[in-house]
């Protein structure tokens, strides 16, 4: 038996009663096919990212379960027939949240500030972000250096 995520997005215009009886109907075609519930979810109703249909939100519910490979095919062609499933997303596997909490966020800000448009660190540029006629020629070879140098020695 695989494991599977379920993220399905139910119709908005189901009522609290429907909605949870188009949950229940998903749960019992996943144990019709020989499935075994982890765990269910439920996100509440949330604002799509962009229109399905016609429709601006529907109800959130990810479902975690165990089924037999044979049976997630026959699952998605219910899920895509199903009026009151608007879009749905099977992923065979769990993926672990690994959620940051506020500090690993102000720490990633500060790892930005730190570097360049380009990813890099501030202090490790490679020599193209440096000004080509300073190392082109050396400072012993440069007589207007050499000049200053000694202009502030007999200063002292």
């Amino acid at each position: 038996m695989n494991e599977y995520e379920l993220v399905s997005i139910i119709h908005p215009r189901l009522n609290a009663d429907e909605t949870t009886a188009a949950i229940a109907n998903i749960q019992s075609q996943i144990e019709a096919n020989g499935g075994e519930m982890l765990s269910t979810d439920v996100w509440g109703r949330r604002r799509l990212a962009y229109p399905i249909n016609h429709l601006l939100e529907g109800t959130y519910v990810l479902m975690t379960f165990r089924l037999p490979p044979q049976g997630a095919p026959v699952l998605e062609a219910l899920l895509r027939i199903s009026e009151q499933v608007i879009r749905h997303l099977l992923v065979r596997g769990i993926i672990p949240f690994q959620g940051h909490d506020r500090r690993d966020r102000d720490r990633d800000d500060r790892d930005r500030e730190d570097r360049d448009d380009r990813g890099r660190d501030r202090d490790e540029r490679d020599d193209r972000d440096r000004d080509p006629m300073a190392s082109a020629v050396p400072e012993a070879d440069n007589p207007e250096m050499a000049e200053a140098e000694a202009a502030s020695a007999a200063a002292d």
